[in-house]
């Protein structure tokens, strides 16, 4: 991971500023000066007045990482199947050790904060500080004032009045959480129609795995709220139970939000059994220096796009890259991209699109059979999924196989990588049953997804699966493209100016590779398994007698004629009169909870010779989690 040239990123421009809100405090040439808070539109706004005072505000001093270039190609390197370092993460002390500040200089940034009275939160990878105080004591510590301006549309923001500047010899990157005047805005929408819920999504995309999401966690980015209460809900809504959803930071309290439940509810819906960590706040940077902190959570989802992000925030996705963790965003609900519709990289204005080591999901409208019991047949573009080319942004590596397909560019980012069901989705909201749709449902679906995978990686022993383009884009393109994704082929995205993109085959700028297939659990995972199937026809006297999957589960009765079941002793003998053994399952539900280990399959069959039901054994092998009903093993 050393000597490394290759940068991903484009140097970062500074936006020069010359006009202030009001006088500024007397400029001291001893301190260190920054750029890149104020933009133009900011300056022109109107002026409304000055922040009180008193009022609390959280900010996140981001310090200058060393060694970028490593830092990127390192974090590139182990998320890539080709790389000799794949897979071989980082934890955060290691993370600070080789690119965050020094402990001397990490420690003044700290004591800086505390001379100046402001509650410092230290944070392990030594990137970044979270400070906390008055607006008076932080016009003083940062010689700026606070103060208030009207939008176009009317409405108000809060910015300082010029560039700050702090007395501080450690190099400060930037300062985040000083303004307000690109609000985040959600990625989802409402919409009408039938809807999809509960183990729907499950069926559609994991069909015969067991695998909930135990002992994993789904991490949420969040800028606005939920109700436990309607996650409860939720959870009777569609049969199932969950655990309580956690919080971070603990004592953050956000106003409830249909975003904030329906992300919630569709991460459970994919991994029912796993943990739910929202992290909530009014700062990207914030919330991103926090997942940081938190390398237990190995996949993370956010339905939020904000445009203030900095070069703090792509060093902090760089780290989560390098400690093993996925990060889904997703891609939007406007159709598809304009050209140039995102910025060159700027200090101060970057979509949180454009940063590298996520994975970018966009739409798609299932059709689904069976009350949603099955996938069906057709699943199509949804026509307001955002997807297209980042004209910013250079050409990934992983991605330079799909260039020129389907429309792809041979230089620049292309979006969306995956897909999944956006059309709409039953959640529970404000108390009662309500419909939404958007790439906001389809993003937790592929973080709730990667918890599956990230269970059974854990399970067999294995590293988390981390940023998973890399990964993503290589199966993908071998010959087993057709089991592991849905290839969406049809519907179109169309832009505001009458420009579209189609889906196709294989890669395009509307679904991306597609959605996925329960195969691509084990292909990420790696883990090879020994699906628990009723493969039949087994071996009686009577000769190949074919099954089916037993009626009845454990605790009733044996299966009857013509059914199999499992048990958890091997065989004895060719044939066993009916009852006598373990029967461990009946049916595929059943056997969720199995462990590891050996296994005989049963069937039970009328001899015809003499009339009995007898029940025949065979052993298949080590059996081992997903269990699938597969027709053959693997």
């Amino acid at each position: 991971m050393k000597n490394v040239q290759k940068l991903i990123l484009t140097s970062l421009c500074v936006f020069p500023i010359n006009v202030v809100f009001a006088q500024s405090p007397t400029a001291d040439t001893s301190r260190q000066q920054l750029q890149g808070t104020l933009t133009a539109e900011m300056m022109a706004a109107p002026l409304i007045g000055r922040v009180p005072p008193t009022t609390q505000m959280t900010l996140t001093i981001g310090l200058k990482a060393k060694n970028t270039a490593e830092l990127m190609d390192a974090a590139e390197q182990v998320s890539d199947p080709n790389s000799s370092y794949y897979r071989e993460y980082l934890t955060p002390e290691q993370f600070a050790d080789l690119y965050g500040a020094t402990t001397a200089d990490y420690q003044s940034l700290l004591d800086w904060g505390r001379a100046n009275n402001l509650t410092v939160t230290a944070h392990e990878n030594r990137l970044a500080a979270t400070v906390v105080g008055s607006v008076a004591d932080i016009e003083s510590a940062l010689n700026i004032h606070m103060t208030y301006g009207k939008r176009a549309d009317g409405t108000q923001f809060f910015a300082p009045d010029a560039e700050p500047s702090i007395n501080l010899a450690v190099p400060v990157e930037n300062i985040g959480g000083l303004e307000n005047f690109a609000l985040p805005t959600r990625a989802g929408g409402s919409g009408p129609g039938g809807a999809y819920q509960g183990t729907d999504f499950r069926n559609a995309y994991a069909p015969t795995m067991t695998l909930t999401g135990a002992g994993q966690k789904v991490g949420i980015f969040m800028f606005d709220g939920f109700a436990q209460s309607d996650i409860n809900g939720y959870a009777s809504q569609t049969k199932q139970s969950f655990l309580p959803v956690q919080t971070v930071p603990a004592k953050v309290t956000m106003t409830p939000g249909e975003e904030g439940s329906l992300d919630v509810e569709m991460a459970l819906s994919m991994a029912p059994a796993a943990q739910v960590v929202a992290f909530v706040g009014n700062s990207g940077t914030v919330m991103l220096t926090n997942m940081t902190d938190r390398p237990d959570i190995k996949q993370f989802s956010s339905s939020w796009f904000w445009y203030n992000g900095t070069t703090t925030d792509t060093n902090l996705m760089a780290e989560l890259a390098l400690q093993g963790q996925s990060f889904f965003q997703a891609s939007g609900d406007g159709g598809a991209y304009s050209v140039g519709v995102f910025p060159k990289y700027k200090s101060g204005s970057l979509d949180c699109r454009q940063f590298p080591y996520i994975t970018i999901v966009g739409g798609t409208s299932l059709d689904m059979s069976g009350n949603g019991a099955d996938y069906g047949t057709l699943e199509t573009a949804w026509p307001d999924s955002s997807g297209g080319i980042e004209s910013s942004v250079a050409l990934p590596s992983y991605q330079s196989g799909i260039a020129g397909h389907n429309g792809a560019s041979a230089t620049h980012r292309n979006v969306p990588d995956v897909s999944a069901q956006a059309a709409d989705a039953r959640i529970f909201f404000k108390g009662a049953p309500t419909q939404v749709a958007g790439t906001s449902e389809a993003t937790p679906l592929w973080a709730g997804y990667m918890a599956l995978v990230n269970q059974l990686s854990a399970e067999d022993g294995k590293a988390s699966i981390g940023f998973a383009n890399p990964a993503l884009y290589h199966l993908a393109s071998t010959s087993d493209y057709g089991k592991l994704f849905h290839d969406i082929v049809s519907g179109c995205t169309p832009d505001s100016t009458g420009n579209e993109y189609c889906a196709g085959p294989g890669y395009d700028l509307t679904t991306g590779l597609g959605s996925p297939k329960d195969g691509l659990i084990n292909a990420l995972s790696g883990v090879a398994s020994f699906p628990l199937y009723c493969q039949g026809p087994l071996v009686t006297s009577s000769g190949l007698t074919p099954f089916k999957w037993a009626s009845t589960g454990a605790g009733t009765k044996s299966p009857g004629p013509g059914e199999c079941a499992w048990a958890d002793r091997g065989p004895r003998g060719t044939e066993i009169k009916a009852g006598d053994g373990n029967v461990i399952s009946g049916q595929l539900s059943e056997v969720a909870n199995l462990k590891s280990g050996e296994y005989a399959e049963i069937g039970v069959f009328n001899d015809s010779k003499d009339g009995n039901d007898m029940v025949v054994t065979q052993v298949v092998g080590l059996v081992k989690p997903p269990f699938s009903s597969s027709p053959t093993l693997p």
